[in-house]
């Protein structure tokens, strides 16, 4: 341990030798309070202990943020590397590569569902055709044998089959502007995908053949007898594919036709009859739609047309299961890729897309739990849920429902989850939904999971995003304190296992650090009952001595770019490892701030080497203009465990005593922060205590750049410099300097006549000061003008004292008492001379 303080001491002292010899060629005090407007302008964009920075985390709207470090012939995450143009969605849903020989009799072929058979024509061997091996069809599509005359079907077939419409025949033999490729060798699929057809049709038709075909449907319509709203349905169905077939074989296709013909297809959409007789050619025919490269909006519209017809059994039990599912899957890739582009966040919320994903989410439908298309449901939401409204949206379509019942599903991997806990960052994002999400119980799902799950670190990131966000706001710190053992626990574990992920050691230490910040239990429960005594300090080491090892990179960088006789510019740039590694090393001295406020927390950490040499370690070699915040956090631990007296308080030796005079002169001397002056006050009041201390502090110069920071307007930083100079005006020596070289005593006399009549603490400490500054007694040195000053001030504060106030405007009966008292001692002792 000594030798680890000692070679400390040396390095921190190297560190100090440059900025003492500056500071000795010039006086510093004189302008010391004369801040530029530029510095006083930027306070509130100061580091704050109160306000601590959160861990920033790039805007990102991948599948996964992280690699999968598995092998990629084993990795079961979806990709996500595919464009719009390579997505497929008729020949997915109705004529897959992959589908076995026998599934062209399934439920989603007409034909199939009327007990018929299609037998595939081998694509690889031409046949011999011979009159016997034709067939001849009647009318009706009936075979006809060899040599048989009559064309007419059965009467049992007559009474089952009938004539399709024009638009059903369209459907049928319409490829929607599929390339031929797609279809080569698959002309039986696709007659055994759609009805029958109306005899004398043809796939070739002209659209000079039309006229005939709409006699035929009108008549047909007649006979059954349809409604006015119903032929309008069918004769606008008619015109959106006789659309479609214009755009076959083109190449290109103007857009704005495309942004036309979707409006159409949203509109039949929402005037469909409520026998849904169509609905599956117009399932067909917006998914035709969407595979013609159509704009970002109208996809996003199509996409929900498909998804509100793929609602009703008619589309089902066309399709199938497994076409359902393959339209699903196609349609949530398509939307992913457009929900990477925030411009399109406003459109996702106005076409409802978010309400429906979560009806799919939520549904349990067996073609719809498909892992991959859950991802990437769940990275829609996640993506379009970075947007404001959209989050307001989501949570009142019940979005943090969904994520309860995702995260209590047994079996999640964590493909899924990852996207989960991400949608749920966002979700919690305002602490308005902090409530509803404690109420439901996603703290103890999140929690489980997070030890179900230990081994993902992209997922245990997200956790701790989402803790981040939680423990961010002192309420909800509140509200969850009670549940926090097990939260504490497995936060610990989490580190314990992944002491190396800086971002993950960031943010774990952010939310550990916000627990502890108000809670005294929690902190010796982190500390003693949980063993983080065990951990904190090797992580504060071990984050320390990287920064280190970064910086000295940095230093041999610069170093070559000079060597290069002036061809490069030598300016030490800061690597985003390195900063990443200060801002984990700022959530940590953080951490221990908080936890060493508990003094039986404070007194073992205070004889630690490892905590006490790294704390040693950032006040000699970092400063406040680079490292601010670091800084700062470092000089609160080390402020906290100088309050405690222990015989074994590593900061209390000798070397270190003095160390830390010569690192706090300049954060007084060189500090914008006010907070950063409020903290070496403080440091520097626990370290005037000792006798040796003080010598060094006087020899500094230090006790008068604290009187001078009696005339500052934070209250605070007076309050704590008045307590510093309390023990500094106890040696005579020191007193009589402050108050001929400083004017001590006058500033002091002005403080207790303009300060606030309810601050009895400010009003006692400089009363205090002003007790120790008596203890000269030779008269001479009391100037007439200070001693009327101080009889004015000190008669001030005995007539506050008498004044009736309550303890709610500040004043104790016992303090008001005890400060009168001393008060008017003072007053009785002061020389007469100047009366």
């Amino acid at each position: 341990r000594c030798s680890s303080l000692s070679k400390g001491v040396v390095d921190a002292e190297g560190c100090l030798v440059s900025c003492l010899e500056r500071q000795a060629m010039e006086d510093p005090f004189a302008g010391i309070l004369e801040r530029s407007s530029v510095a006083a302008s930027l306070r509130d964009a100061r580091a704050s202990l109160a306000r601590p920075t959160r861990p920033f985390t790039p805007a990102s709207r991948s599948l996964f943020d992280q690699e999968d470090k598995t092998d990629k012939a084993f990795s079961s995450r979806p990709s996500s590397s595919y464009s719009l143009d390579s997505l497929k969605f008729v020949r997915d849903v109705f004529n897959p590569p992959d589908r076995a020989k026998d599934s062209m009799a399934s439920t989603r072929s007409s034909l199939g569902s009327r007990g018929l058979t299609c037998q595939p024509i081998p694509e690889l061997e031409e046949p011999e055709l011979r009159l016997a091996d034709v067939l001849e069809l009647g009318e009706a599509g009936v075979v006809i044998a060899e040599g048989q005359m009559d064309a007419s079907p059965p009467a049992a077939m007559k009474s089952l089959r009938r004539k399709p419409s024009e638009s059903e025949a369209a459907v049928m033999f319409g490829r929607f502007g599929m390339p031929e490729e797609e279809y080569e060798g698959g002309a039986a699929d696709d007659l055994a995908l759609r009805m029958d057809m109306p005899a004398g049709s043809d796939d070739s038709a002209s659209e000079d053949e039309a006229p005939a075909s709409k006699k035929t449907d009108r008549k047909l319509a007649e006979s059954h007898g349809p409604s006015e709203v119903a032929s309008a349905f069918d004769s606008q169905l008619r015109q959106v594919i006789a659309e479609l077939h214009k755009f076959d074989g083109k190449a290109q296709i103007d857009s704005q036709k495309l942004v036309l013909l979707t409006e159409k297809v949203k509109s039949l959409v929402k005037s469909l009859p409520a026998e849904h007789a169509q609905a599956p050619q117009l399932f067909k025919a917006a998914l035709a739609l969407m595979e013609q490269k159509a704009p970002a909006p109208s996809l996003l519209s199509l996409a929900r047309c498909a998804l509100e017809l793929l609602k009703l059994p008619a589309v089902l039990e066309d399709v199938g299961g497994r076409g359902a599912g393959a339209t699903y899957l196609n349609i949530a890739r398509a939307l992913f890729k457009l929900s990477k582009e925030d411009r399109l966040d406003a459109m996702f919320r106005s076409e409802g897309l978010g309400e429906l994903i979560l009806e799919l989410l939520a549904s349990g439908a067996e073609h719809c739990g498909a892992a991959d298309l859950q991802v990437f449901l769940v990275g829609i939401l996640k993506n379009v849920s970075n947007n404001d409204e959209n989050q307001n949206y989501l949570v009142q379509q019940g979005a943090l429902q969904v994520v309860q019942q995702l995260l209590q599903s047994e079996g999640e991997t964590d493909k899924l989850l990852i996207q989960v806990t991400a949608l749920l960052r966002n979700l919690v994002a305002s602490s308005r939904r902090h409530a509803d999400f404690l109420s439901l119980g996603l703290l103890e799902s999140l929690t489980s999971m997070m030890a179900s799950h230990m081994h993902s670190e992209e997922l245990q990131v997200n956790v701790a995003r989402v803790l981040g966000k939680l423990t961010g706001e002192d309420s909800t710190c509140q509200a969850i304190e009670e549940a926090s053992e097990e939260l504490l626990k497995q936060c610990l574990r989490c580190l314990k296992l992944h002491p190396g992920n800086v971002s993950l050691v960031n943010r774990l230490s952010f939310v550990l650090g916000n627990l502890t910040a108000k809670a005294d239990d929690l902190r010796e429960l982190l500390v003693f009952d949980l063993e983080g005594e065990l951990q904190l300090p090797g992580l504060l080491e071990r984050y320390w001595q990287q920064d280190r090892k970064l910086a000295q990179i940095e230093v041999a960088v610069v170093a070559a770019q000079s060597a290069q006789e002036g061809l490069l510019e030598a300016q030490p740039a800061r690597g985003q490892g390195a900063q990443d590694c200060e801002a984990a090393l700022v959530k940590l001295v953080r951490l221990v701030a908080n936890v060493t406020i508990n003094p039986s927390v404070g007194t073992s950490m205070s004889s630690n080497a490892l905590v006490v040499d790294s704390l040693l370690g950032v006040l000699g070699c970092k400063r406040m203009p680079e490292s601010e915040e670091l800084v700062l956090c470092a000089t609160a631990a080390i402020t906290n465990l100088l309050f405690y007296d222990s015989e074994d308080n590593l900061l209390l030796t000798l070397e270190n005593k003095h160390l830390l005079c010569k690192q706090l002169r300049p954060m007084l001397l060189e500090s914008y922060n006010v907070e950063a002056l409020v903290e070496a006050a403080r440091a520097l009041g626990n370290l005037s205590r000792h006798p040796d201390a003080r010598q060094w502090i006087t020899e500094l110069r230090i006790d008068e750049v604290l009187s001078i920071l009696l005339s500052h307007s934070d209250r605070d930083l007076v309050f704590y410099a008045c307590g510093a100079l309390v023990n500094l005006a106890s040696d005579p020596e020191a007193a009589r300097r402050l108050c001929d070289g400083r004017d001590l005593r006058a500033k002091i006399a002005l403080l207790l006549s303009e300060a606030p009549s309810d601050d009895e603490e400010l009003l006692l400490v400089a009363v205090k000061v002003l007790s120790n500054l008596r203890l000269d007694t030779d008269e001479e040195n009391w100037r007439a003008e200070e001693v009327d000053s101080l009889q004015s001030a000190l008669l001030r504060v005995c007539g506050i004292c008498k004044a009736e106030m309550t303890e709610e405007q500040g004043l104790s009966a016992e303090g008001r008492e005890a400060l009168r008292e001393l008060a008017s001692r003072l007053l009785a002792s002061l020389p007469t001379q100047g009366a």
